[in-house]
């Protein structure tokens, strides 16, 4: 007879999907959140993405995705770059605290190696990490 390895601690499992995962919560879900954003944006960017923030009120980051048609014109290009600003984002968001944040994507982007696409979102959540200590 095999034994079967001990189960995990459910609250040890809770923890790490906790900070790994990418919540509803973790989202801008709503036309009015995006708009917020717009109107009273701040401003990042650089060749590969231009990034809008502004705060909250509700002390955790929230991330919105505006990957348009026309600077990234195939969906596979578009879902994989959804998917690195995503990881990415799960990685910082224990430093982006209280921010709501819109991303989107320019031209050079669709060309970029993934190495690329990740040096530079380390480089805003930095930035947007120092933004927010100071206040």
């Amino acid at each position: 007879m095999e034994q079967k390895p001990p189960e995990p601690e459910t609250k040890i499992d809770n923890l790490f999907i906790d900070a790994q995962a990418f919540p509803r919560a973790n989202r801008l879900t709503r036309a009015a959140d995006y708009d917020v954003v717009f109107k009273q944006a701040k401003r990042s960017g650089d060749r590969f993405f231009t990034v809008l923030y502004c705060r909250n009120e509700l002390g955790y980051p929230r991330l919105g995705l505006a990957i348009a048609k026309k600077r990234i014109r195939y969906a596979v290009a578009r879902n994989r770059l959804k998917r690195i600003i995503r990881d990415s984002f799960r990685h910082a968001k224990n430093q982006l605290l209280g921010v709501d944040i819109v991303i989107m994507a320019r031209d050079q982007t669709e060309q970029a190696l993934n190495k690329e696409l990740f040096a530079s979102l380390e480089k805003h959540w930095r930035a947007l990490a120092r933004v927010n200590r100071i206040r």
